[in-house]
């Protein structure tokens, strides 16, 4: 299976969303009239707060959580593409990126790790048929990767060879794969990300 064994895979699902979401007012929750004559107030659970202060908490708490962001695969990649077919040559196939960005990988899954740019670092158009397929990276920094593969699944890995990341396997499936470069705090660092048919 494409992934492989140190890959973290999550289930399909679609970019996360952008925004935030504020929850749900229960039946049992009162909004009485409002108290400055512009915005109802909510009493929940013995708690009185008007919506503004609702909001305000809310938007707060995204932003320093970082959940107003969201990895955008729809989205031009920031260092380019490239399509290739089985038995593509050279390989392997070799890009130049920045890795790094504001957004916490952990947004996607819990199990991925390193902050990633909203935009896919690199994008690789695959012709499928082959029988097996690696995306890595090499760095001087110690680098984490996030693909979001054809079929809409994400893998991620931190490590696999040294501080090197790698997530591939057999029978990779044909279409886009977005790829994204984190690094851990807030440090960009220059890395180049490999695309091979062989054994890794």
């Amino acid at each position: 299976m494409w992934g492989g064994d140190k890959a973290v895979k999550s289930s399909p699902l679609a970019p996360p969303t952008r925004g935030v979401h504020l929850g749900v007012i229960k039946r049992d929750a009162w909004c009485p009239p409002s108290t400055d004559g512009l915005v109802p107030a909510v009493i929940f659970q013995g708690k009185y707060m008007s919506m503004k202060t609702i909001l305000a908490a809310s938007l707060a708490v995204a932003a320093l959580t970082g959940l107003a962001s969201a990895q955008d695969y729809s989205l031009p990649p920031t260092y380019g593409s490239v399509s290739l077919n089985p038995g593509f040559l050279p390989d392997p196939h070799q890009a130049q990126v920045v890795a790094g960005g504001t957004i916490d990988a952990a947004s996607i899954s819990g199990e991925c790790v390193g902050l990633i740019a909203n935009a896919p670092d690199y994008r690789l158009q695959y012709g499928g048929g082959g029988s097996q397929l690696y995306i890595g990276v090499t760095s001087s920094a110690d680098t984490t990767i996030v693909v979001n593969a054809p079929d809409g699944s994400w893998y991620c890995n931190d490590d696999y060879n040294g501080l090197n990341p790698l997530v591939g396997g057999e029978q990779p499936d044909a279409g886009q794969y977005d790829i994204w470069v984190g690094t851990y705090g807030s440090d960009t660092a220059a890395a180049t990300i490999f695309i091979t048919e062989y054994d890794q």
